[in-house]
């Protein structure tokens, strides 16, 4: 039939191309014997003659639907015998083909290869070593065409791939090396597409069985480091590559941390990209929360914060996994060394950097942080002083993290944490400003009343202060935290700044710009701490008014706000008790629609709007 269509155009061939591709499977099961011979070897004659890419790209697709069409289902109760090769003379042709002096020819038997990578795995087994050495051949070859180099390499890729949780894979983890060769050519080059096949294979293979993936693991490490400093990579290249050396390090712990030299090669890479950037060191605690990209936008700064990957979101992420997955004997030392060094250089960035670090090690590291609080709390404190603004903002980051992660230990240190935190909500700069709020929020909300009393009065006077003079969202955002935070600890010595805090958390709990819904859900998770910490007599003349925000919230197509009202739910019930039961008859059938629901999702704004309206009136009444 394909061969009939030499005289149509190639838009034409190729179309009748994925037609056949598309329809054959429907229609191979009636088709004569003596038909699909014909049609096997009218592909064989096509894919041998055919110069136009497009027209024999849609042949292979064909060829390898009609390989599997030829192939025994799994439930097929004649078996399958153990040398059995669905399609012989297709497998000649590849072998033919992929000696044939023209690099056409030979790139089309990769080609095939490739879209045949389920065959080849699985009925082809007796033949993985001549396929290995084929690659091999291939992609050694300094005077092959990069085309039929790359069809090779995309073909090993989805073997290796096909094969990662096999013993078979073996033979072909072999090629690891003279893949990762290949791949330094490609990014000299600029080949980035060639460099992500690459770096998906050895993604693949982080928890393969195979013995060499491990041995090569060093290669590997190296081969992703080197595409994480590489600025000429695109981002998401680059990320990919982090994504490797992560995941290695929780598959191949133990190997990785073992392994001195790469373990501090990785630790120096992490490092040196932190401090060679220009973004912010608190890039983890930056890119989770978009008010802070906005703000710094409108400051002028050229840095593209989205929701895409950065360099400082890359080496954090990646320094995260680490302190998470391997020994804490291996990595602990070391990193905390690097660190220490680093915030005593007299270079801002390494400062940055070392203090930056120590943050993000809080998680993975939290049990021998907890031991060594008296060795890094000085370190620590004294970079919150630092002149250079970067420094104090990743000190707040920092403070901020080991407050959440270090718990109880670190709230012995509130005499000296919270007056330097305090201090740091007038600095200069916006960012260092919100991060001592983080700093608040999350060593606060686990003190006691005794503990937070010297500084509760100053303390909510400034937290309103700021938010009252700022425009700044991020600042705003923060500050609201803090001072849920500060209620919580606080407890019933909050009831005297409920008035005035409730006054400022109603403006915002109206706001109906969509832009800035977070700032309103924040606004109603304080008041929801402050039910919970003032209890419900001094509360209950706010209690009306905030259930009304958090219903009308619903009404918005807006899971933020949905999730802040629930948890207000939660904290309001508790607190009013009996009071809250009049809500129960329109709320509870509401959160049982919405339990209904595929993943959670809940209705259209409109239906929403009429189910909570009787629940809102009950609620004022």
């Amino acid at each position: 039939m394909l061969c009939n269509t030499f005289s149509q155009s190639d838009a034409v061939r190729h179309v009748a191309a994925v037609l056949l591709r598309k329809r054959i499977s429907g229609h191979y099961s009636n088709l004569p014997a003596d038909y699909k011979s014909k049609l096997n070897a009218d592909l064989l004659q096509l894919l041998a003659s055919e110069s136009e890419r497009t027209v024999r790209n849609g042949a292979i697709g064909v060829t390898s639907t009609i390989c599997k069409l030829q192939t025994p289902s799994d439930d097929d109760d004649n078996g399958v015998p153990a040398d059995f090769v669905p399609w012989p003379e297709l497998f000649q042709f590849i072998a033919h083909a992929s000696q044939d002096p023209n690099p056409s020819a030979r790139e089309l038997a990769f080609l095939l290869i490739m879209e045949l990578t389920e065959t080849v795995g699985t009925f082809l087994t007796a033949s993985f070593g001549q396929f290995a050495q084929l690659f091999q051949s291939c992609i050694t070859n300094a005077q092959e065409d990069i085309k039929v180099k790359n069809a090779a390499v995309k073909a090993l890729g989805g073997l290796i791939s096909f094969l990662s949780d096999d013993s078979d894979v073996d033979i072909f983890c072999k090629l690891i090396p003279v893949l990762l060769q290949y791949s330094t050519e490609c990014q000299t080059r600029n080949d980035e597409d060639t460099v992500s096949i690459i770096l998906d294979v050895m993604y693949d293979l982080a928890y393969s069985p195979s013995p060499v993936v491990t041995q090569n693991l060093p290669n590997i490490i190296g081969f992703c480091l080197g595409c994480m400093k590489d600025a000429n990579l695109e981002m998401t290249v680059r990320d990919s590559a982090a994504l490797v050396v992560a995941t290695m390090s929780e598959s191949k712990s133990k190997t990785f941390g073992k392994n001195k030299a790469l373990l501090h090669s990785t630790l120096e890479s992490i490092f040196n990209l932190i401090e060679n950037s220009k973004e912010t060191g608190a890039g983890a605690l930056f890119q989770s929360n978009p008010a802070w990209r906005d703000d710094d936008d409108d400051d002028g700064d050229d840095e593209d914060y989205n929701d895409n990957a950065t360099e400082t979101s890359m080496a954090q992420g990646t320094l995260d996994m680490l302190a998470c997955e391997i020994p804490k004997k291996y990595i602990f030392q070391p990193v905390v060394q690097m660190c220490v060094s680093r915030v005593s250089s007299q270079n801002e960035n390494h400062r940055k950097a070392g203090i930056a670090c120590l943050g993000v090690i809080a998680e993975g590291c939290a049990e021998p942080l907890r031991d060594h609080l008296p060795d890094v709390m000085p370190i620590v404190l004294s970079a919150a002083k630092d002149p250079c603004a970067a420094v104090r903002e990743c000190a707040c980051f920092a403070l901020g993290q080991l407050s959440e992660h270090c718990q109880p230990e670190i709230l012995s240190y509130s005499d000296q944490v919270l007056p330097i935190a305090f201090a740091l909500l007038d600095d200069a700069t916006i960012a260092v400003q919100a991060t001592s709020c983080y700093v608040l929020e999350m060593f606060c909300e686990r003190l006691d009343p005794d503990s937070i009393r010297p500084l509760l009065d100053p303390l909510v006077r400034k937290l309103a202060q700021m938010l009252e003079s700022t425009s700044k969202r991020s600042v705003q955002e923060m500050s609201v935290a803090a001072l849920a935070a500060t209620a919580v600890a606080a407890e019933d010595e909050f009831a005297p700044y409920v008035s005035g805090v409730a006054d400022l958390m109603s403006k915002m709990m109206s706001i109906n710009d969509e832009k800035l819904f977070s700032l309103r859900g924040r606004a109603l998770e304080c008041m929801g701490h402050i039910a919970i910490a003032v209890g419900k007599d001094v509360f209950r003349p706010y209690f009306a008014a905030t259930m009304q925000c958090a219903c009308e919230g619903l009404t918005f197509d807006n899971t933020e706000l949905h999730e802040f009202a629930y948890a207000v739910f939660a904290n309001l019930a508790k607190v009013m008790e009996q009071e809250f039961s009049p809500c129960l008859g329109d709320l509870v059938p509401h959160l049982l629609d919405v339990l209904k629901q595929d993943e959670g999702l809940l209705e259209r704004q409109e239906e929403n709007e009429v189910s909570l309206k009787p629940f809102q009136n009950d609620v004022l009444n």
